[in-house]
Order: structure tokens, then sequence, then C-alpha cells
């Protein structure tokens, strides 16, 4: 089967305009009953980083999922949604389904939402024990930034059915992005979608996934190919889709399609729907040094997460999930220990408060 990506023009998050335009994307790559029939169970995997309001553009938005839910039932299937957010994992799944709206359009639609609260061994990972009870699975990610892998869509949204510790463990384990990277796409492997609707009315570009600007870029962006939605997600906004370490582990997997010229892009064209000017994380600055030169320098360039004791708010979320165990709230004063500090930036990604900055060496800053 050939890769397809289609790109629709969606101008807000009116349901009425959601729906049509994701009714049309996934129209271009044949329809719905492509890739769901009627009797099936199918989940719905939105991205849902952490417990913020619609507005804050860090989760996937309530309305883009209502409208893949409304269309799947179209075709007589059953819809379930699930997601396993960062840091706490399941722990936190309830507060977070709440504030991004999820529980709401879920309770409206009467759609069961679970948790991932139970887990499958599958090759040696802890995977949610919904993907062995669900006939399909769709993906319904964000488009963002990441601070760590600079770009976060459709092969990283997976990443959410690992359950427990396991994420951040994985992180402690390989806290380079061409070693993560590896980590992420054994976890996509394991349930690859049939399909996923990306949610890009509001973009989120600069340090995300949590802490960026947000930009309207107006886009719902489908595809039957996970990989073939990432590169052209990466093509969008200014980069080359191999130089983004998820994609081009997964294209060397033979998991999907990464070569823009062998990918059918349907709908808006490529040149007319570009993120001009698209702000990338501040970490993305190596990506513009060859790869000798940085070994040069690599001591020299430096990022580091710092606590802004003035905004934290002592919630200990950051404490709790570091994968190094290296920072300590208290009341008098919160601290990272930079000896342990494995450079994950978890703690920044997961403050609810954006309390925890990116900070550059000097030379980072130079050749920034």
């Amino acid at each position: 089967m050939s890769s397809r990506v289609s790109i629709v023009k969606a101008g807000s998050y009116d349901f009425d305009r959601v729906y049509a335009a994701v009714k049309k994307a996934v129209g271009l790559l044949g329809g719905i009953s492509d890739f769901v029939e009627k009797g099936e169970k199918i989940l719905l995997k939105p991205n849902l980083l952490s417990a913020r309001p619609p507005e804050s553009g860090v989760d996937t938005h309530p309305e883009v999922l209502r409208a893949v839910a409304r269309l799947v039932r179209e075709t007589g299937a059953e819809v379930i949604v699930g997601d396993s957010p960062g840091g706490l994992g399941f722990k936190t799944a309830g507060s977070t389904y709440g504030e991004s709206g999820i529980k709401r359009v879920c309770e409206e639609e009467g759609i069961r939402l679970v948790d991932f609260d139970k887990a499958q061994n599958i090759k040696g990972m802890p995977i949610s024990a919904c993907v062995g009870e669900v006939d399909g699975i769709i993906s319904i990610p964000k488009m963002k930034t990441h601070d760590l892998m600079t770009l976060t869509g459709a092969i990283k949204n997976s990443y959410g059915l690992a359950v427990g510790h396991f994420k951040a463990d994985c992180h402690l384990k390989a806290p380079r992005p061409d070693e993560f990277a590896k980590l992420v796409v054994d976890v996509f492997e394991t349930a690859i979608p049939r399909l996923v609707v990306m949610d890009g009315i509001t973009a989120m570009e600069g340090n995300g996934p949590a802490a960026g600007q947000l930009r309207n870029a107006g886009l719902v962006i489908a595809s039957n190919d996970c990989v073939a939605c990432d590169a052209v997600f990466a093509d969008l906004v200014g980069l080359e889709p191999l130089r983004i370490e998820m994609t081009a582990e997964a294209y060397r997997r033979k998991l999907g399609e990464a070569d823009l010229s062998k990918i059918e892009v349907l709908g808006e064209s490529l040149k007319d729907a570009k993120l001009h000017d698209f702000k990338l994380p501040e970490m993305s600055v190596v990506r513009k040094i060859p790869r000798p030169v940085f070994k040069l320098l690599a001591k020299a360039i430096k990022f580091f997460p710092r606590i802004n004791d003035k905004i934290c708010k002592k919630c200990r979320i950051c404490e709790k999930s570091c994968p190094a165990q290296c920072i300590t709230i208290e009341e008098e004063g919160s601290r990272i220990d930079y000896r342990r500090c494995i450079k994950c930036f978890c703690c920044h990604e997961l403050c609810p408060y954006d309390a925890i900055s990116i900070r550059r060496s000097l030379l980072a800053k130079i050749i920034r």
C-alpha cells in the first residue's frame, strides 16, 4: 500500500469546521471505511502530555478527538479513548483527562475513557493491555516541537502506549536523542496505528512540547503511514525528515516511508501549507553544526534545566518524575544536582506552571 498524506486547512476549533476538515482529510485517503469496519473496537490515542486546558495547545484538542470519534462511529465501530500522560503515567491520567477537556467530550459522546493502568509484556516492554483488547488504533497527535527530539508527532505519540515508569526509565537508559529514538520506535513498532489524524490547527513552536509558543497553523494532517506523516510535518517546518532521529529510525526499520518523493501528498500542496519561519527548540541549534565539528565542541555546547523559585508552586511533579532523581523541591528553595542530571528535560516538559526553563552555555548562545 502506498504512503499517502492529506493536508487540509482548518481555521478554528469550532466543531463543525473541525469535523468537516477531519472528514475531508480522511476522505482524501479513501474514507474512514478503508480503515475501520463495522463491529470493530478502535482505540483513539490522543497526545495528552499533562493536565492543561485546551487553549494551552499542549494536548490534542478535544474537538479533534470528538470529530475522529464521530467519524469512526459512523461505520458502526465501537470507540474507546486512552493515553498514559507523561511523568507519573496513569496516576495523573484522571487530572489530565479532566483538565484537557477529553473527559468532558467522552461523557458527552458516551465514549468509554480508559486508564492505561494494566500492562502486557510485548518484547520486554510494558504496553497497555488495551492494545490487546482492540482491533486497531487511530493516533491523534498534536503538531508540536520537542526540546530533546526537535519534533513530536505520530511516531512519538505511540510512546504513550507504554505504562508505568518505563518511559522515565528509558530517558535514564538512553539520554542521547539517537539512543532515545530507538526506544521510542521500539514502542511504536509493537502496535502501529492504522490511521493518524494530526491536530495542527494550533501548533506549538519554540521550546515545546509544553513551554513553547502557540502558532495558528490551521492544518489537519491525516495519513495511512505514521512515518510519512512525520516526514511531511518535518518538511512543512523546514527540516529534512531524516534529520529527525525517530523518523530516520522508523524508516530504517521499514516501518513507513520518509522519502518525500515516494509519498503521495493530497489536498493542500507542501508548498502552499509551508509554515515559514517556524521556531525550533533552542537545543536544535546542534543540527546546524556538522557532526565532526560538533564532536569537537560538544563539551562546550551545553543545555540545562533551571527552576525559577518565583514561579514554582512546589507541586513536586518534576521531582517525582525525574528519571535521575536529581531534583529536590523544598519550601525554602529548589535545586537540581547537575552532576546527576542526564539532560532529558522531562522536568521542563512536565512542569504545569512553566517554572523550569532551558538555559544555554555561552557557546550555545553564540551559535544560536
